[in-house]
């Protein structure tokens, strides 16, 4: 029977070799279904000429702004540890999709007090809800109820 040495220490190791093992598995698969496609077009299987890997138009500022955020993230979680910075950092990413044009009505939210009316103040509440609520409960999940270390 299949047997997994487990040390509580080193219990957040378990995930990753099995997260890779299953992307590895779906790259094959996307491999496959693309040599597929190719050979009934009669197209070869890597066609540089007129290739663009970004789409007209694409969206650089959520892009770089989720790479910097994603970077940035992990040594917040040594320095604040893993609740304070997850919650910080899912808030911060929910502000980067739903617009960081929203964060300018919270000025605004204070200087009429009509928070609830004013639509933007209200995600931003809501993204915030979602942050402190989800990174919570994946802590509690995680860290308290299956005793995964988290880092």
């Amino acid at each position: 029977m299949f047997r997994v040495n487990y040390k509580p220490s080193t219990s957040h190791w378990i995930f990753p070799p099995i997260i890779l093992w299953v992307l590895g598995i779906l790259l094959v698969i996307m491999a496959i279904q693309r040599l597929i496609k190719c050979k009934k077009q009669g197209k070869p299987f890597f066609a540089f000429k007129n290739y663009s890997f970004f789409v007209a138009n694409w969206d650089k500022v959520r892009l770089i702004g989720s790479l910097v955020l994603m970077v940035l993230y992990f040594p917040a979680m040594n320095l604040l540890g893993f609740l304070p910075a997850s919650i910080l950092f899912l808030f911060l990413f929910n502000v980067l999709f739903v617009g960081i044009e929203q964060l300018a009505s919270i000025p605004v939210a204070f200087k009429t007090r009509k928070f609830w009316s004013n639509r933007d103040f209200r995600s931003l509440l809501n993204s915030l809800i979602i942050s402190v609520v989800s990174s919570t409960l994946i802590w509690l999940i995680f860290g308290k109820l299956f005793k995964i270390t988290l880092p």
